[in-house]
């Protein structure tokens, strides 16, 4: 288990790791290691080869990445004393023999360093391993939205990467997991990169935080749809989607007004039931208005096969496996399962639920788009009627770009698909006629939209009350997906 050092020695080790080389950059880039130790990679061997040549990076590299044992005298040529000494005292290292060991993996990530187990763990099937930051952790940092918040929740801790960067822009953090080992190793990670206003708790969902309320909650929980309970971190404990239905019906009891409650999920979609239908019930009388985005979809086929391969060590044991998960799906008539994430916001008065799908996983921050999307959902409700949206000056957003794909034929170049690109964005393509393309390009922010329109309803060949309704519906649309500003 690992033991809090003071806030001084937490900084020497920060130091040090960074000084060394032990940062993401200098890993991936100089050193070209960019796979995590797995057995199924079977990649250990090229981790070794790699990192045969004795010094201090190769060696930091061998405990804290590969996690492999090293001669005590031998690192002591090439570490310093003094970081040896306060590793084994807070638990980084262990002395076995003459040999000197981590049973900790040290992972950096946007510019932090976080504590984890070691992929091994996997093998041994531990329930309570505590994960390294992966995919869908750093996923969900990049939904965040980063505005200034009082008090923020991070529910499902882990490693505590949300919390540490929503400390950031956050007076408060609480950061609560069921499992006590990954709530040591959220405390042990924060004071690691200096930050000193998060609170960890052990506790099952939202009971450690009873009573209290948030401007931001944060959420990566155990969501895979599977028969199995084997693993705290990733295994969904109740009947297919429920913990995530249950979390997002109990979080806007701990919101404050205008308060977000993000959350990554999956969910399944039963026979007779679309999964808009499936998943709109959630939301029902919570008071939040909601933008959930739906990412990817598969085959309960599909899925188990995917789901199995990341937790069985064995092919012998693949067959009963995938028996037991399509059992389950089939008992309960489960057609597909998809994934994706959701944002609420608690406010009082009428609520708007939109469900959409996206494309794409966005590989940079993409909260100021949520906060856009939700400002833009309520000024479109605040202005319902089109007389309203007339005398606006909309303009397309700086980073809008219309691309065209052309197929070439017998008679020549032939234009296969005209298409607006909204950079960064989670959907960044939308199919357009030409004629729309032409009639967006008026939207420079100098012309109401009236003057917009009826330019271009005097251009077309179309009765001009159409060709109004039909503009009033596109700029509506491209609102609403951040295409377009006023």
């Amino acid at each position: 288990m690992l033991h809090l050092t003071s806030a001084s020695d937490a900084e020497r080790l920060r130091v040090f790791l960074s000084e060394a080389g032990y940062t993401d950059e200098n890993l991936q880039g100089k050193l070209g290691i960019k796979d995590l130790p797995s057995s199924r990679l079977r990649n250990f061997a090229r981790l070794h080869d790699k990192t045969k040549e004795p010094n201090c990076i190769n060696t930091l590299v061998r405990w804290f990445w590969i996690g492999a044992a090293q001669d005590a005298c031998l690192a002591k040529m090439h570490v310093p004393p003094w970081f040896i000494s306060l590793a084994l005292e807070c638990g980084l290292l262990q002395q076995q023999g003459d040999s000197l060991r981590s049973e900790v993996m040290l992972l950096p990530a946007n510019g932090f360093i976080f504590a984890a187990d070691h992929t091994s763990k996997i093998d041994s099937a531990d329930s309570n391993l505590v994960l390294w930051p992966n995919p869908t952790s750093r996923l969900l940092s990049r939904f965040t939205v980063r505005r200034p918040s009082r008090t923020t929740l991070d529910l499902g801790t882990g490693t505590g990467i949300q919390a540490v960067m929503a400390a950031a822009h956050s007076e408060k953090v609480i950061a609560t997991d069921l499992n006590p080992r990954a709530v040591a190793f959220a405390a042990f990670n924060a004071r690691l990169n200096g930050i000193e206003n998060v609170e960890c708790l052990a506790g099952d969902g939202f009971e450690p935080v009873a009573g209290r309320k948030f401007d931001l909650i944060v959420s990566n929980p155990p969501f895979f749809i599977t028969p199995s309970s084997q693993y705290l971190f990733c295994d969904n404990p109740l009947d297919l989607d429920q913990l995530c239905r249950r979390l997002a019906r109990e979080a806007p009891t701990y919101l404050n007004e205008d308060g977000y409650f993000q959350m990554l999920c999956e969910w399944a979609v039963v026979r007779g039931q679309s999964w808009k239908e499936r998943l709109s019930e959630w939301f029902d009388g919570t008071g939040c208005d909601v933008w959930g985005l739906k990412g990817y979809s598969d085959e309960p086929a599909e899925y188990a096969e995917e789901r199995i391969r990341g937790i069985s060590h064995s092919p012998d044991m693949d067959e009963k496996l995938f028996h037991d998960y399509m059992a389950y799906y089939r008992e309960r008539q489960v057609e597909g399962i998809h994934g994706g994430l959701i944002a609420m916001r608690r406010r009082s008065g009428p609520n708007w639920i939109v469900l959409e799908e996206v494309q794409g996983t966005p590989r940079e921050p993409f909260g100021d788009l949520v906060l856009r999307a939700f400002a833009m959902r309520d000024f479109l409700q605040s202005h319902s009627a089109d007389e309203q949206l007339l005398v606006l000056k909309p303009k397309l957003a700086a980073d809008v770009r219309l691309e065209q794909v052309f197929l070439q034929t017998e008679g020549g170049w032939k234009r296969e698909s005209l298409k607006l690109r909204l950079h960064k964005a989670l959907d960044p393509l939308i199919g357009l006629e030409p004629s729309v393309a032409e009639f967006l390009n008026g939207c420079d922010g100098q012309q109401t939209l009236g003057e917009v329109i009826g330019t271009f309803a005097a251009k077309v060949d179309a009765p001009p009350e159409q060709v109004h309704k039909e503009c009033l519906e596109a700029v509506r649309r491209l609102m609403e997906r951040g295409f377009l500003a006023v």
